[in-house]
């Protein structure tokens, strides 16, 4: 299966849990919740998945899963079908994340 697409993520990190969204296409990702933005690149080789992103808090009144308002967060895992678990964490440190995310759809084919 491609990686390219939009998917919903559930994800636990050091500080709790949350739920958002997540669009993975051409090498890019794109994301967020009501806390959090995110973007970074990631890499399919077959089954495996390696992502990078840039995490950044948008709503300074919310905590975030990680408890810090800017972070890098690297991450890898494996696709099966529609799922697609992941785990790692913020390099250099021992804050780790999970996260689970289901693909919703397919993008609409570019020009």
């Amino acid at each position: 299966m491609n990686i390219e697409g939009f998917w919903t993520v559930h994800f636990v990190g050091m500080e709790g849990w949350g739920k958002g969204v997540v669009v993975h296409i051409g090498g890019h990702v794109f994301g967020g919740d009501s806390v959090v933005m995110f973007t970074g690149t990631y890499d399919q080789q077959g089954d495996a998945v390696t992502v990078r992103i840039h995490v950044k808090q948008i709503d300074p009144q919310l905590m975030n899963v990680m408890g810090r308002k800017e972070y890098d967060l690297d991450l890898a895992g494996t696709l099966k079908g529609d799922k697609l678990n992941l785990s790692g964490a913020i390099p250099g440190t021992d804050l780790r994340l999970k996260a689970t995310l289901v693909k919703q759809c397919d993008l609409p084919a570019r020009a």
